[in-house]
Protein backbone atom coordinates (compact mmCIF):
# COMPACT_ATOMS: atom_id res chain seq x y z
CA UNK A 1 0.00 0.00 0.00
CA UNK A 2 0.94 3.31 -0.65
CA UNK A 3 2.15 4.16 2.86
CA UNK A 4 2.07 7.97 2.89
CA UNK A 5 -1.60 8.57 1.08
CA UNK A 6 -3.43 5.05 1.36
CA UNK A 7 -6.32 4.20 3.86
CA UNK A 8 -5.71 0.59 5.46
CA UNK A 9 -5.81 -1.93 3.20
CA UNK A 10 -8.51 -3.71 4.79
CA UNK A 11 -10.83 -1.12 3.83
CA UNK A 12 -10.91 -1.15 0.34
CA UNK A 13 -13.48 -4.06 -1.73
CA UNK A 14 -12.06 -6.79 -2.99
CA UNK A 15 -12.00 -6.08 -6.57
CA UNK A 16 -10.25 -3.00 -5.90
CA UNK A 17 -7.52 -4.61 -4.25
CA UNK A 18 -6.86 -6.94 -6.96
CA UNK A 19 -6.42 -4.26 -9.45
CA UNK A 20 -4.44 -2.58 -7.10
CA UNK A 21 -2.14 -5.53 -6.13
CA UNK A 22 -1.87 -6.16 -10.31
CA UNK A 23 -0.56 -2.22 -10.90
CA UNK A 24 1.83 -3.23 -8.12
CA UNK A 25 3.28 -6.42 -9.55
CA UNK A 26 2.77 -4.71 -13.05
CA UNK A 27 6.12 -2.18 -11.55
CA UNK A 28 8.03 -4.70 -9.20
CA UNK A 29 6.29 -2.52 -6.15
CA UNK A 30 8.21 -3.04 -2.70
CA UNK A 31 6.43 -0.68 -0.41
CA UNK A 32 3.43 -3.47 0.53
CA UNK A 33 6.49 -5.55 2.01
CA UNK A 34 7.97 -3.59 4.70
CA UNK A 35 7.82 -4.64 8.75
CA UNK A 36 6.16 -1.19 9.77
CA UNK A 37 2.53 -0.72 10.65
CA UNK A 38 1.44 1.98 8.79
CA UNK A 39 -1.55 4.39 10.49
CA UNK A 40 -3.02 7.27 8.79
CA UNK A 41 -4.28 9.33 11.50
CA UNK A 42 -7.56 11.22 10.83
CA UNK A 43 -8.52 12.42 14.20
CA UNK A 44 -7.59 16.05 13.56
CA UNK A 45 -9.77 16.83 10.67
CA UNK A 46 -7.55 19.65 10.12
CA UNK A 47 -4.19 17.48 10.39
CA UNK A 48 -3.94 14.81 9.47
CA UNK A 49 -0.46 12.80 9.47
CA UNK A 50 1.14 9.65 9.07
CA UNK A 51 2.46 7.39 12.02
CA UNK A 52 4.77 4.79 10.72
CA UNK A 53 5.91 2.20 13.83
CA UNK A 54 8.64 0.33 14.43
CA UNK A 55 10.46 1.48 11.24
CA UNK A 56 14.19 0.17 10.82
CA UNK A 57 17.26 1.68 11.53
CA UNK A 58 18.00 2.79 7.62
CA UNK A 59 14.31 4.67 7.83
CA UNK A 60 14.58 6.17 11.25
CA UNK A 61 18.16 7.78 10.52
CA UNK A 62 17.24 8.98 7.13
CA UNK A 63 14.39 11.33 8.06
CA UNK A 64 16.86 12.36 11.15
CA UNK A 65 20.34 12.50 9.06
CA UNK A 66 19.65 12.81 5.20
CA UNK A 67 16.40 13.71 4.52
CA UNK A 68 16.62 17.63 5.10
CA UNK A 69 20.10 18.00 2.74
CA UNK A 70 18.50 16.25 -0.13
CA UNK A 71 15.59 18.37 -0.04
CA UNK A 72 17.54 21.26 -0.34
CA UNK A 73 18.85 19.30 -3.20
CA UNK A 74 15.25 19.57 -4.58
CA UNK A 75 14.52 15.69 -3.69
CA UNK A 76 11.12 16.00 -2.11
CA UNK A 77 10.57 14.01 0.96
CA UNK A 78 7.79 13.95 3.78
CA UNK A 79 8.60 15.61 6.26
CA UNK A 80 9.07 14.88 9.86
CA UNK A 81 6.88 15.94 12.27
CA UNK A 82 8.01 13.97 15.39
CA UNK A 83 9.76 11.05 16.27
CA UNK A 84 9.82 8.15 18.95
CA UNK A 85 13.13 6.73 19.40
CA UNK A 86 11.85 4.14 22.11
CA UNK A 87 9.20 2.88 19.78
CA UNK A 88 11.23 3.62 16.58
CA UNK A 89 7.74 5.16 15.32
CA UNK A 90 8.03 8.32 12.82
CA UNK A 91 4.72 10.79 12.30
CA UNK A 92 5.06 12.15 9.19
CA UNK A 93 3.53 14.66 6.46
CA UNK A 94 0.45 12.78 5.11
CA UNK A 95 0.90 13.47 0.79
CA UNK A 96 -2.82 13.27 0.24
CA UNK A 97 -3.04 12.37 -3.85
CA UNK A 98 -1.32 9.23 -5.75
CA UNK A 99 0.34 9.86 -9.08
CA UNK A 100 -0.22 7.56 -12.24
CA UNK A 101 2.40 5.47 -13.63
CA UNK A 102 2.94 8.28 -16.37
CA UNK A 103 3.46 11.08 -13.84
CA UNK A 104 6.63 8.39 -11.69
CA UNK A 105 8.19 8.00 -14.95
CA UNK A 106 7.97 11.90 -16.57
CA UNK A 107 11.01 14.30 -17.07
CA UNK A 108 10.10 15.71 -13.61
CA UNK A 109 10.70 12.68 -11.59
CA UNK A 110 13.29 11.67 -13.25
CA UNK A 111 15.08 15.08 -12.91
CA UNK A 112 14.60 14.29 -9.28
CA UNK A 113 16.12 10.61 -9.04
CA UNK A 114 18.78 12.27 -11.01
CA UNK A 115 19.72 14.80 -8.83
CA UNK A 116 19.00 11.81 -5.85
CA UNK A 117 21.50 9.92 -7.78
CA UNK A 118 24.26 12.26 -8.23
CA UNK A 119 24.01 13.93 -4.56
CA UNK A 120 27.27 12.67 -2.57
CA UNK A 121 26.73 10.29 -0.10
CA UNK A 122 27.63 10.70 2.99
CA UNK A 123 30.01 8.09 5.17
CA UNK A 124 27.91 8.66 8.39
CA UNK A 125 24.46 7.88 6.94
CA UNK A 126 22.72 4.53 7.50
CA UNK A 127 22.27 2.71 4.29
CA UNK A 128 20.41 -0.69 2.85
CA UNK A 129 22.66 -2.97 1.43
CA UNK A 130 21.28 -4.01 -1.86
CA UNK A 131 22.80 -6.85 -3.37
CA UNK A 132 21.96 -10.54 -5.15
CA UNK A 133 23.03 -13.46 -3.40
CA UNK A 134 23.02 -17.01 -4.96
CA UNK A 135 21.05 -17.78 -1.93
CA UNK A 136 18.35 -15.50 -2.07
CA UNK A 137 18.31 -16.27 -5.91
CA UNK A 138 17.88 -20.16 -5.07
CA UNK A 139 14.97 -19.35 -2.27
CA UNK A 140 13.26 -17.46 -5.19
CA UNK A 141 13.65 -20.16 -7.73
CA UNK A 142 12.02 -22.41 -5.06
CA UNK A 143 9.23 -20.81 -4.21
CA UNK A 144 8.16 -19.84 -7.98
CA UNK A 145 9.11 -23.44 -9.52
CA UNK A 146 9.93 -22.11 -13.17
CA UNK A 147 10.58 -23.97 -15.91
CA UNK A 148 14.03 -25.04 -16.42
CA UNK A 149 14.53 -22.52 -18.98
CA UNK A 150 13.46 -19.79 -17.35
CA UNK A 151 15.31 -20.66 -14.07
CA UNK A 152 19.02 -20.51 -15.89
CA UNK A 153 18.21 -17.69 -17.27
CA UNK A 154 17.28 -15.79 -13.88
CA UNK A 155 20.49 -17.51 -12.89
CA UNK A 156 22.16 -15.77 -15.98
CA UNK A 157 20.93 -12.39 -14.06
CA UNK A 158 22.11 -13.20 -10.94
CA UNK A 159 26.04 -13.89 -12.38
CA UNK A 160 25.55 -10.48 -13.83
CA UNK A 161 24.43 -8.73 -10.94
CA UNK A 162 27.22 -6.58 -9.53
CA UNK A 163 26.55 -4.45 -12.49
CA UNK A 164 24.10 -3.24 -10.04
CA UNK A 165 25.69 -2.94 -6.96
CA UNK A 166 29.18 -1.28 -8.03
CA UNK A 167 28.16 2.11 -8.04
CA UNK A 168 28.74 4.24 -5.31
CA UNK A 169 25.51 6.28 -6.02
CA UNK A 170 22.57 7.36 -3.90
CA UNK A 171 19.26 5.48 -4.75
CA UNK A 172 15.89 5.30 -3.17
CA UNK A 173 15.83 1.39 -3.47
CA UNK A 174 12.15 1.91 -3.81
CA UNK A 175 10.57 4.13 -6.25
CA UNK A 176 7.70 2.58 -7.75
CA UNK A 177 4.59 3.99 -8.67
CA UNK A 178 2.94 3.82 -4.90
CA UNK A 179 5.90 5.43 -3.29
CA UNK A 180 5.11 9.03 -5.17
CA UNK A 181 2.47 11.67 -4.43
CA UNK A 182 1.41 14.56 -4.44
CA UNK A 183 1.28 17.92 -2.39
CA UNK A 184 -2.15 19.84 -2.31
CA UNK A 185 0.84 22.35 -4.04
CA UNK A 186 1.02 20.26 -6.72
CA UNK A 187 4.86 19.33 -5.82
CA UNK A 188 6.01 15.90 -6.41
CA UNK A 189 7.17 13.78 -3.40
CA UNK A 190 9.04 10.34 -3.17
CA UNK A 191 8.44 8.87 0.04
CA UNK A 192 9.21 4.87 2.20
CA UNK A 193 12.82 5.47 2.07
CA UNK A 194 13.61 2.08 4.11
CA UNK A 195 15.41 0.36 1.06
CA UNK A 196 17.78 4.18 0.91
CA UNK A 197 21.42 2.86 0.03
CA UNK A 198 23.79 2.71 -3.10
CA UNK A 199 23.79 1.04 -6.73
CA UNK A 200 23.32 1.92 -10.33
CA UNK A 201 20.47 4.23 -10.89
CA UNK A 202 18.78 1.40 -12.63
CA UNK A 203 17.64 0.48 -9.10
CA UNK A 204 15.18 2.91 -9.28
CA UNK A 205 14.49 3.16 -12.97
CA UNK A 206 13.38 -0.36 -13.01
CA UNK A 207 10.64 0.06 -11.27
CA UNK A 208 8.93 3.33 -13.58
CA UNK A 209 8.24 0.13 -16.45
CA UNK A 210 5.58 -1.52 -16.43
CA UNK A 211 5.49 -5.46 -16.49
CA UNK A 212 9.09 -7.18 -17.05
CA UNK A 213 9.25 -4.47 -20.12
CA UNK A 214 10.88 -4.87 -23.21
CA UNK A 215 13.96 -3.93 -25.03
CA UNK A 216 12.76 -0.87 -26.38
CA UNK A 217 10.93 0.31 -22.97
CA UNK A 218 14.21 -0.37 -21.44
CA UNK A 219 16.50 1.81 -24.07
CA UNK A 220 14.06 4.21 -23.99
CA UNK A 221 13.87 5.24 -20.58
CA UNK A 222 18.08 4.76 -20.21
CA UNK A 223 17.99 7.33 -23.35
CA UNK A 224 15.58 9.75 -22.00
CA UNK A 225 17.34 9.46 -17.97
CA UNK A 226 20.59 9.84 -19.94
CA UNK A 227 19.62 13.41 -21.67
CA UNK A 228 18.61 14.39 -18.20
CA UNK A 229 21.10 13.15 -15.93
CA UNK A 230 24.16 13.67 -18.50
CA UNK A 231 24.66 9.75 -17.94
CA UNK A 232 27.54 8.73 -20.29
CA UNK A 233 26.38 5.47 -21.36
CA UNK A 234 22.97 5.09 -21.66
CA UNK A 235 23.47 1.45 -23.31
CA UNK A 236 24.83 0.24 -20.95
CA UNK A 237 22.32 1.82 -18.76
CA UNK A 238 19.37 -0.11 -20.09
CA UNK A 239 21.61 -3.43 -19.70
CA UNK A 240 21.76 -2.53 -15.58
CA UNK A 241 17.79 -1.69 -16.38
CA UNK A 242 17.32 -5.54 -17.37
CA UNK A 243 19.18 -6.29 -14.78
CA UNK A 244 17.64 -4.70 -12.46
CA UNK A 245 14.23 -5.97 -13.04
CA UNK A 246 15.14 -9.60 -12.63
CA UNK A 247 16.57 -8.78 -9.43
CA UNK A 248 13.41 -7.25 -8.29
CA UNK A 249 12.02 -10.51 -8.55
CA UNK A 250 13.57 -12.28 -6.06
CA UNK A 251 13.64 -9.23 -3.99
CA UNK A 252 10.01 -9.18 -4.17
CA UNK A 253 9.00 -13.03 -3.75
CA UNK A 254 11.86 -13.77 -1.29
CA UNK A 255 10.16 -10.67 0.84
CA UNK A 256 6.03 -11.85 0.68
CA UNK A 257 7.71 -15.44 1.53
CA UNK A 258 9.82 -14.69 4.57
CA UNK A 259 6.98 -11.72 6.04
CA UNK A 260 4.42 -14.02 5.62
CA UNK A 261 2.28 -11.45 3.51
CA UNK A 262 -0.91 -12.34 2.37
CA UNK A 263 -0.27 -11.07 -1.53
CA UNK A 264 2.44 -13.84 -1.74
CA UNK A 265 0.61 -16.60 -3.71
CA UNK A 266 -0.99 -13.11 -5.81
CA UNK A 267 2.95 -12.01 -7.08
CA UNK A 268 3.85 -15.67 -7.16
CA UNK A 269 0.97 -16.47 -9.72
CA UNK A 270 1.57 -13.33 -11.64
CA UNK A 271 5.12 -14.12 -11.68
CA UNK A 272 4.76 -17.52 -12.57
CA UNK A 273 2.59 -16.07 -15.68
CA UNK A 274 4.84 -13.30 -16.68
CA UNK A 275 8.62 -14.66 -16.04
CA UNK A 276 8.98 -17.05 -18.86
CA UNK A 277 7.60 -14.50 -21.30
CA UNK A 278 9.78 -11.38 -19.85
CA UNK A 279 13.24 -12.98 -19.15
CA UNK A 280 13.24 -14.55 -22.85
CA UNK A 281 12.72 -10.89 -23.93
CA UNK A 282 15.35 -9.22 -21.39
CA UNK A 283 17.89 -12.04 -21.69
CA UNK A 284 19.01 -11.08 -25.30
CA UNK A 285 20.13 -7.67 -23.34
CA UNK A 286 22.93 -9.62 -21.63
Amino acid sequence: MSALRATPRLYYPETRLLIRERERMSTGDLSRMGGAAVVLNTRDSHHHYIEKCPVGDVEYHFYHDAAAALNQAGIATPALLSADATRRALRLEYIPHPVDQAAAASDDALAMLARLHRYPAHSAWRYHTHAWSEAALEKSLSLLALPANSAQQLRRFQQQSNALFDYPSLVSGDSNVGNWGRRENGDVVLFDWERFGKGSPAIDLAPLIKGMGTKQAMLSLAERYGQIARHPNPPALARELAIAKAWIVTEVIVLLHERQKAEFPLYRDWYRAHLPDGLATLITML
